[in-house]
């Protein structure tokens, strides 16, 4: 992983409890991509462990948007990779092209998903979370029809839960843009993934 220069926190200047918190992401699943090899954690981690409340917050909130939801993995990976583009995030469109990779969505789906182009819709639900998901980035809000289309296609639950994943990731958007979190590098110098 490359750290920008705002972020050079190492296991050897932490307090015990940012300590206690860094083992717990080394040593847990990644949430996005892996750990680099020998120290230092991967995106969003590299930052929150600036706070150790604050990082096990966020450490339970992004498990339980990303695995908890009642989106579809594809659904999830639409409106997470059209929030990466919008933000021009290099760590989240990096994370999510892999997990949209894997979610289901072809290389071209992702690269449309760049322009806003949409994929090509498995559900109502990708078409509902693909609308709403553009609505929130650009206004922020749904008017009272776009709110009674959503909720007749995904329900309050689900609204409200890609509702929070989107505000969700334009706060780890902000904490990786402000502390200059860039996606990890391989060998040759080039982005991987």
């Amino acid at each position: 992983m490359t750290v920008g220069e705002r972020l050079r926190t190492t296991p050897e200047e932490m307090t015990p409890d940012q300590l206690e918190v860094y083992t717990a992401f080394r040593e847990g699943p990644a949430l996005a991509v892996p750990h680099p090899p020998g120290g230092g954690l991967a995106g969003p981690p590299a930052t929150w462990v600036l706070s150790p409340p604050l990082a096990r917050v966020f450490r339970s909130a992004a498990r339980a948007l990303r695995f908890e939801l009642q989106l579809s993995d594809r659904s999830r990976e639409i409106a997470l990779l059209l929030h990466a583009f919008h933000r021009d995030s290099a760590f989240e469109i990096h994370a999510h092209r892999r997990a949209g990779r894997a979610a289901g969505l072809a290389e071209e789906e992702i690269e449309g998903l760049a322009t806003r182009s949409a994929p090509a819709f498995r559900s109502e639900e990708e078409r509902a979370v693909f609308t709403v998901t553009l609505a929130l980035l650009d206004r922020q809000t749904l008017d009272d029809g776009e709110y009674a289309d959503a909720v007749g296609v995904l329900g309050e639950q689900t609204l409200f839960e890609l509702v929070s994943l989107v505000g969700f990731y334009d706060l780890v958007a902000t904490q990786l843009a402000v502390f200059e979190v860039e996606p990890p590098v391989n060998e040759m110098g080039e982005r991987d993934g």
